[in-house]
C-alpha cells in the first residue's frame, strides 16, 4: 500500500508554505510503515494580525531510519517554556533530541516494525523525562529486569533508565513520543 501522496499549497499571511517535496519523501518511507496511515501535521498558531491560523500542513517534513525504526520528526522547541508566537517550520530544522546541549523539548513518531524486520533496538538510556503513547499495535517495553506489553492506547512516562523496545508481532507498531530533556540528581 502507498502512502497517499500529494502537492499542497497552503496559504500563510504574505508567504505561501509548498509540502509538496514533503509529501513525496514522506512517499519514499520505508515498506514496513505502509500498513499505517500516513501522518499529517498540522501547525497552528497567530497570524501578522493575531488571529489564529494554519501555518504548515502536511505530512512530517523530516523521515529517517534508526535501528530499523523510522522516525518523523514533528517539532521541536530551543527552551523550556516555548517561545511565542510561532515563525519556522521547526520541525524541519528539529535534530536529535538527546544531542549535547538540547535543553527544549522534541515531538516525534516512531514506526517499529514487525518482528519479521529484525529489529534490534539496543538497551539505553538519557537524560530525560519521556512521554509516549501507542497510537497503533504492540510493542514490549523492556528494562533491566521486567518487561511489559504496550498496547493501542497505552501511555508511558518514561523516566531516564535503561529500556529498550521489542515489537514481537506481525504488525508495525506506531510510538507517539515527546521528549524532554533532564538534569540527573546525584546522590548527596
Amino acid at each position: 500500500m502507498q502512502a497517499n501522496v500529494m502537492s499542497t499549497t497552503v496559504p500563510i499571511k504574505r508567504r505561501t508554505v509548498l509540502v509538496g517535496a514533503a509529501a513525496a519523501a514522506a512517499a519514499a518511507a520505508p515498506a514496513h510503515a505502509a500498513e499505517l496511515a500516513p501522518v499529517r501535521r498540522i501547525v497552528t498558531g497567530e497570524g501578522s494580525d493575531g488571529r489564529s491560523t494554519i501555518l504548515f500542513d502536511g505530512p512530517p517534513p523530516q523521515s529517517f531510519e534508526m535501528n530499523g525504526t523510522t522516525i518523523m520528526r514533528l517539532w521541536e522547541t530551543d527552551t523550556v517554556p516555548a517561545r511565542l508566537p510561532i515563525g519556522e517550520d521547526k520541525g524541519a530544522v528539529a535534530g536529535n533530541a538527546y544531542r549535547e546541549g538540547f535543553a527544549g523539548t522534541s515531538f516525534y513518531i516512531a514506526d517499529i516494525p514487525g518482528k519479521d524486520a529484525g529489529v534490534a533496538i539496543p538497551m539505553h538510556k538519557e537524560d530525560s523525562v519521556d512521554y509516549m503513547a501507542v497510537l497503533a499495535g504492540e510493542v514490549t517495553l523492556v528494562l533491566d529486569d521486567q518487561e511489559t506489553v504496550m498496547r493501542t492506547g497505552d501511555v508511558l512516562v518514561q523516566g531516564g533508565n535503561n529500556h529498550t523496545w521489542e515489537n514481537r508481532t506481525d504488525e508495525t507498531c506506531r510510538l507517539l513520543v515527546v521528549v524532554q530533556r533532564a538534569n540527573r540528581r546525584t546522590a548527596g
